[in-house]
């Protein structure tokens, strides 16, 4: 039961909340700073049900740079994927729960959505998407869904110069100086090796944070020239 309560409020990213500094981060999580936030974004997307699940500074930073021309590729899928496609030329996104994959197909079909090519993954393939794709043949890249090292490393030969990586919770797997609850210090250990590589690759990127002080959106830059293998 505790588990669930933990995964249905993205308490516990890592799943050991119970075992490593405990007290400590149920004491932030519980913070009045912390609590201001959350009910702060339960209320605002309550009031956005057609907004995607990223911060807000993120979407407007959005909304001002997308063209009608651009190309886009979604690492899950969800509100985000009615909100991109309705402001791109087209959008690949991919998911991998069937249940998650009918739901989000049946509003992008009541929406009248037709520029999605969704595709429904199952886990042993859902990485191998990208592999189909030439590479900067997008202007962005959501990385909101499994795999997220092996998305986001994949997917920067896939992106253009100038284009955008959107990568949600971002805070959760790469080191940074945010403050939100969940986040990699600068001076820890790297989530993993895959993450440890994406953040010597995106070193050059230009790189811009942004929260709301549950969640973290990042947005990277890809410069003219990037030497990614």
């Amino acid at each position: 039961m505790l588990r669930r309560l933990l995964d249905a409020v993205h308490a516990d990213p890592y799943r050991n909340l119970l075992r490593d500094h405990t007290l400590a981060r149920i004491a932030k999580l519980f913070s009045p700073r912390y609590l201001r936030s959350k009910a702060a974004l339960v209320a605002f997307e309550t009031l956005h049900p057609d907004l995607p699940w990223f911060t807000r500074d993120a979407i407007e930073k959005l909304e001002r740079w997308l063209r009608p021309t651009f190309r886009g590729l979604e690492w899950g899928s969800g509100r985000s994927s009615q909100w991109l496609a309705s402001r791109s030329a087209s959008l690949v996104s991919v998911e991998h729960n069937p249940l998650w994959y009918e739901r989000v197909r049946a509003s992008l079909a009541a929406a009248g959505i037709t520029n999605v090519d969704y595709r429904l993954q199952p886990e042993d393939d859902y990485v191998r998407v990208v592999d189909e794709f030439a590479d900067r043949r997008f202007d962005y890249v959501v990385v909101d869904g499994l795999f997220r090292s092996e998305t986001l490393l994949r997917s920067m030969r896939k992106l253009r110069a100038g284009g955008w990586i959107v990568f949600d919770n971002a805070n959760w797997y790469l080191r940074s100086a945010s403050r939100t609850p969940h986040s990699l210090p600068l001076d820890g250990p790297p989530a993993s090796p895959g993450f440890e590589r994406a953040e010597r690759e995106i070193a050059a990127w230009r790189a811009t944070w942004t929260t709301n002080g549950v969640n973290d959106t990042l947005i990277l830059v890809k410069p003219e020239a990037t030497p990614v293998g």
